[in-house]
This record gives C-alpha cells, sequence and structure tokens, in this order.
C-alpha cells in the first residue's frame, strides 16, 4: 500500500532596517539534524494555513504572521511506497518598526538562528531548501 505524507516546510523570516534576516532552527537531537526551516505535517482533514501556524507556534512561540507567502509548487519525493510531498511557505515575522524581540522555542527544538541571507544558505543542506531561500530572497528585494 502506497502512503503520502504531507510537510509543510516555513521560512520564518523578518525584514529590518538595512536586512532581512532568516531564522533556522535545529531539532534535537542537535548532532543528528541540520539547521532549517521549520518543519511539520499536515494531519489528514487539516488546512495548509492551520499546519503552518500550529508548527511554527509550537517551534518558535510565534502566533501571527504580518505576511504568509507561497514559495513555490509543492516538492515530491518517493521512497519505494512512501511519499512526501513538502509546501514552502514563507512567514513574515517582524518589521523595522516591530522587530522580533523573543522566540519560545519548543521542546524539541535545540537551537533558534536569525541569519543573513548569505549565511543562511550556506547552513541549510538540502537544495530544495536552498531554492527555497532564494526565491524568497528575490521576491523580497
Amino acid at each position: 500500500m502506497f502512503q503520502l505524507e504531507h510537510r509543510v516546510r516555513v521560512f520564518v523570516f523578518q525584514v529590518l532596517d538595512r536586512r532581512v534576516e532568516y531564522l533556522l532552527v535545529r531539532h534535537k537531537p542537535m548532532h543528528e539534524w541540520p539547521l532549517g526551516p521549520v518543519v511539520g505535517p499536515v494531519t489528514p482533514g487539516e488546512q495548509l494555513e492551520q499546519a503552518i501556524r500550529r508548527e511554527v507556534q509550537a517551534e518558535t512561540g510565534l502566533r501571527r504572521p504580518i505576511h504568509l507567502l507561497e514559495l513555490q509548487a509543492p516538492q515530491k519525493d518517493l521512497f519505494g511506497d512512501m511519499g512526501v510531498v513538502d509546501w514552502p511557505f514563507a512567514w513574515q515575522a517582524g518589521t523595522p518598526d516591530d522587530p522580533v524581540a523573543r522566540l519560545r522555542p519548543g521542546p524539541m527544538v535545540g537551537e533558534l538562528h536569525w541569519l543573513p541571507f548569505d549565511v543562511a544558505f550556506r547552513e541549510l543542506e538540502l537544495a530544495a531548501d536552498r531554492d527555497a531561500l532564494v526565491r524568497l530572497q528575490l521576491t523580497l528585494q
């Protein structure tokens, strides 16, 4: 039987006076996970926006995006009788007048880092995540 899992991949960012910062997350155990966007499952019957809000709040404590952007068509990967569909989105968390002052990492989060584009790009291991980050950066320019 073929099984298909849907996940959201959410790039949280804030636009400050002269730069954009991207939030990368490292889950626990930290030696097993690379830095990346907020990632989480879409449960059966759940809308994508509900999953995005649930996962971002659970991992960062952020509750409402200033803007929520879809970054591209979903990415599908197949592994034998299992498939994963990743839905990339961007969540604007802060502005020059209202930057994010505090994050509340969830229990599965080991690290949270606000990084400039060039550093965030180098830290991402997955090509699809790098592509999504570039797409977001170009959208913001």
